[in-house]
Order: structure tokens, then sequence, then C-alpha cells
């Protein structure tokens, strides 16, 4: 079964404050208004996905949600564990496989996915991924080494094809 696989890194959000779990950051509201446009940006170049998730941290699910409303999905976004940092790559590989999709958009954070994207792709050198970057990757085979990558954008060219109009995919 063949896969693609949207990545994108959660936008800006606000610094820990004391007393404030790493979980509880919210976006910045230059985050929130960044996202919008990158979203835009990304309907612009037709992508589409059958589900949509992140990382149970707030500033990761504010960031799908804003993914969500832009494309107009219904379903809710998926939280999954399997993309908070530290978590085994195998694990979310076996999460991703389980939804049997031909599509899936996910959001989470520095150096997780870069480190995600560096295994699933068999890179040595570590990927890594700007504030709203994306990444697609077309998955073949549920194990490392198994994918290859389509495409890789940063939020700047993301908003160069809003005014240019180009289709990427």
């Amino acid at each position: 079964m063949r896969l693609l696989l949207y990545l994108m890194r959660h936008a800006d959000a606000e610094a820990k404050k004391p007393g404030m779990s790493d979980f509880e950051r919210e976006l910045t509201e230059i985050g929130k208004k960044m996202t919008q446009r990158v979203a835009l940006g990304l309907k612009r170049m037709s992508i589409e996905f059958e589900l949509l998730g992140a990382s149970p941290f707030v500033r990761a699910v504010q960031t799908a949600e804003i993914i969500r409303e832009v494309f107009g999905i219904e379903k809710e976004v998926l939280k999954i564990n399997e993309l908070i940092p530290g978590s085994d790559f195998k694990l979310l590989l076996d999460v991703i496989a389980s939804f049997h999709v031909g599509s899936l958009f996910l959001v989470g954070h520095e150096p997780y996915l870069g480190d995600f994207l560096s295994w699933v792709l068999g890179l040595q050198r570590r990927v890594e991924f700007k504030k709203n970057s994306v990444a697609c990757v077309e998955i073949s085979s549920f194990v490392q080494s198994g994918a290859n990558l389509r495409w890789f954008i940063h939020p700047e060219q993301i908003l160069s094809l809003i005014e240019g109009g180009t289709k990427l995919v």
C-alpha cells in the first residue's frame, strides 16, 4: 500500500513560563496568522489528505485546527501520542500504517519530526524543520528507509506560491 504522508512542524508558540508545562504552550498570534497563510498556500497547491493528526501538545493541535478550518475538514483532529518528542519511530510508523488511508497530514515538533523524516528516508543526516515547514513523503513500505521524499517546503516558499499561483503536486 502506498501512502502520501505530509509532515508539518507546528507554528510559533509562546515561551515557556514559570509553572507552565511544555505541553500547555499555545501558538502566538503571529503563529496563528502564519499558519493560516501557510494553510491557504497548501490548499492552493491542491494537496489532499484523508486524515489530519497532531501531537497532543496544545501548539500542535492548534496548528492542525487551523489547517482543518482552511481545508474545510469536518473530521476532528486526531491526537497521536506517538508524535510526542522522544517516541519510538517504529511505533509512529505502525500507527500511521494502522489508519489504512492513502494520505495523511501530521503536525508535530522539532527535532522529532526531522529525526523521524531522516529515519524513514534512510538518511544519515537529520532534516531540519523550520516552524510551519512541510514535507511530503511517499511511503511504499512501512519500515525504516521505506519512503521517498516528494518535496520539502519552507513557509516563505509556500507564501510565495500564494502570490504566484504555482502548483507543486
